[in-house]
């Protein structure tokens, strides 16, 4: 791999673990300053709106302008939100209006930012490569998981909310020095016929196996959405547990991040994906499920660090497969296409998750999303694709029926 690699992975790993501090302090800042369940998924929730009505415009730009200029632009703005929000919910008193307002801004850099990353990254490794190198990038997230929530959970509790968004602020500009070191990367160009924002949508509409990935994708994220904000429910209204004790036990899915992304990926390319994404998912239902039965801290850590385990090896095979299948000139709009349909999925799993524990309470929640594995699981075992992951990527190709050429890396295919 090329020396590139180390500070890319430095960048993510530094954006996350902001990120990791601000899942734990906002919620429970919020919660505390409003008393509301349904305010802090309304704030959750607005994070996630840019991704759906943006993505499409995002990924377009992401496959026409240079990729690591769009990444440091976006950490930059992000950095400057999240100090915004500490201030608001410090001396604001977490007026849902502000807050949404902010977190729409973050949400912009979020798509931008990870729709660049993600198209960015085959630029760096060979192909062959590839599963390693997002098994990296998943572990570099993972490490960042297993210290973000623990530190956060000490910061809210011993400093403030307005400290630890501080944090995660600084966080982002290290990682924008960081990427500021990576060398450029323009996007091949296509031809005249692919500049359509919608080309990410029909190349997934049309292979079959991009359709099954993004149906994986979306249980994935939903469950991402679902399943923290029940728990931290729990572990204050029902459990009594301290900021400090909820964050370790948030902070355990890290160890499982790592294991799945350090160990386990680098077995696991020869493997048929839709079977290893049934028995990720599968793992997932039954961790979920356990977040409702188990009230020790040391029981809650331990499901959330197999939960996380079996979600990070989800997230490496569904990016690797993608990656390979999809051309360069267009992978930024199939990306961010993608975006948009899991950040709907997570939009409307936060919003609908603080009214639905306002009505019934977080263990039922936390039953309904374990019980949703079920349909996905079978759909990955019933989709008939054997074999690795298809390393020939499905060739673009516009609506015209004259033949055309797709590039990769700039080379005709």
């Amino acid at each position: 791999m090329r020396k590139p690699l180390p500070y890319f992975l430095a960048a993510r790993a530094l954006s996350i673990l902001g990120d990791r501090v601000t899942d734990v302090v906002l919620p429970l800042a919020v919660l505390a300053a409003s008393g509301s369940a349904v305010t802090a998924g309304f704030v959750g929730a607005a994070a996630q709106l840019p991704q759906v009505l943006a993505a499409l415009h995002v990924g377009a730009v992401v496959d026409r302008r240079e990729r690591k200029s769009l990444m440091v632009s976006a950490d930059v703005v992000r950095a400057v939100a999240f100090v915004a929000i500490g201030a608001e919910v410090l001396f604001g008193g977490a007026r849902w209006v502000p807050l949404v307002l902010l977190a729409l801004v973050t949400g912009v850099g979020d798509a931008v930012f990870h729709a660049a990353a993600s198209s960015y990254l085959p630029s760096l490794v060979a192909d062959r490569d590839l599963m390693r190198a997002n098994g990296l990038v998943e572990g570099s997230d993972a490490a960042a998981t297993l210290t973000g929530p623990a530190a956060g959970g000490w910061l809210l509790q011993a400093l403030g909310p307005l400290v630890a968004c501080v944090v995660n602020a600084v966080s982002f500009v290290a990682s924008a020095l960081l990427l500021a070191r990576l060398p450029k990367n323009v996007p091949g160009e296509e031809d005249s016929h692919g500049d359509s924002v919608l080309a990410g949508l029909r190349l997934i509409r049309r292979d079959r196996a991009q359709a099954v990935l993004l149906a994986s994708a979306c249980y994935l994220h939903l469950l991402a959405a679902a399943a923290l904000l029940p728990l931290l429910v729990r572990a204050d209204d029902e459990l009594r547990l301290t900021p400090l004790t909820t964050g370790l036990i948030v902070s355990a899915a890290g160890v499982g991040g790592l294991v799945s992304s350090l160990v386990l990926a680098r077995f696991c390319d020869a493997a048929p994906w839709p079977l290893l994404l049934a028995a990720a998912l599968s793992v997932n239902g039954g961790a979920v499920g356990a977040l409702a039965l188990f009230d020790a801290p040391l029981w809650l850590a331990a499901t959330v660090l197999v939960l996380d385990g079996a979600s990070a090896l989800g997230f490496i095979v569904v990016a690797t497969t993608r990656q390979r299948r999809t051309p360069d000139a267009v992978r930024g709009r199939v990306i961010a296409a993608s975006t948009a349909a899991t950040a709907t999925v997570r939009m409307l799993a936060l919003a609908c998750t603080g009214a639905l524990i306002g009505l019934a309470g977080p263990r039922p929640v936390l039953f309904g999303v374990a019980g949703l594995a079920l349909p996905f699981v079978v759909l990955l075992v019933l989709s008939g694709f054997g074999g690795p992951p298809d390393r020939t990527a499905l060739s673009y190709a516009p609506r015209s029926s004259a033949p055309t050429a797709c590039r990769r890396c700039g080379k005709a295919s």
